[in-house]
């Protein structure tokens, strides 16, 4: 749709107000434009609000599908495990005891249904002409379609080190960033700030004409325009 704006958003776990807090001041920045969001992934552990998180996108998404895109991160895929009696001890570790309080249960097989298949249909990946958006990253020197699963919700090196050109500009979360600002580089651009412990949450504001991000908003209504790829080029 011509004039399409997106909002890319960073990592959630569980951090229900800042979620809310953010979609608003998106909104608000569309001033009645079309728009999209993508969700970038980890909706649940961690934080102290997962089923508040995981009932918002699947309301948002089931109103308008088209507005409301949801990928799926490695906290999905390792609770789906879990529910299946799978890796459950590794999910406890990384924050699954928070989301079993927040659902009011003592299993992750006891989360319910409708919200389990809903995480485990969640897509990988998408793209358009410009961007390829993906939780965690990818494997640099192989092609984006034959990325695999395990790379695109788990890997950090060496796609993080790596500078060299991707065929798209990723757009990514997973890894916190350690100034709790996104991190943006010539070919790539991370979105997990942290919301859950002492950051902000972040969207990036992309447009049609530009590969790269426009401006970042945050859930305290902070608004920063982004630089250009070529300022960071010469930086």
């Amino acid at each position: 749709m011509p004039g399409m704006l997106t909002y890319a958003v960073g990592d959630i776990h569980g951090s229900f107000t800042k979620l809310t807090n953010l979609h608003r001041q998106c909104l608000d920045h569309s001033a009645g434009k079309p728009h999209r969001f993508v969700f970038l992934g980890d909706y649940v552990d961690r934080g102290k609000r997962s089923q508040d998180v995981v009932n918002f996108l699947m309301k948002a998404r089931s109103r308008a599908p088209e507005q409301f895109i949801c990928l799926k991160g490695n906290h999905e895929d390792m609770l789906v495990h879990a529910s299946q009696h799978d890796n459950v001890a590794m999910w406890l570790d990384n924050g699954g005891d928070m989301t079993l309080r927040s659902y009011g249960v003592s299993t992750a097989a006891d989360i319910p249904a409708d919200h389990l298949e809903w995480l485990a249909a969640l897509p990988l990946t998408i793209n358009d002409e410009k961007r390829f958006y993906v939780h965690a990253g990818i494997m640099p020197g192989v092609p984006l379609q034959k990325q695999s699963k395990d790379v695109m919700l788990w890997i950090r090196e060496p796609f993080l080190s790596d500078r060299s050109e991707h065929g798209l500009f990723i757009v990514h979360g997973h890894t916190p960033t350690a100034t709790r600002a996104p991190d943006f580089l010539p070919n790539r651009l991370n979105l997990d700030t942290l919301a859950w412990l002492d950051g902000r949450l972040t969207a990036a504001v992309f447009d049609e004409k530009t590969t790269g991000p426009l401006a970042f908003i945050t859930d305290d209504g902070k608004f920063v325009k982004a630089p250009m790829i070529t300022e960071l080029e010469q930086a």
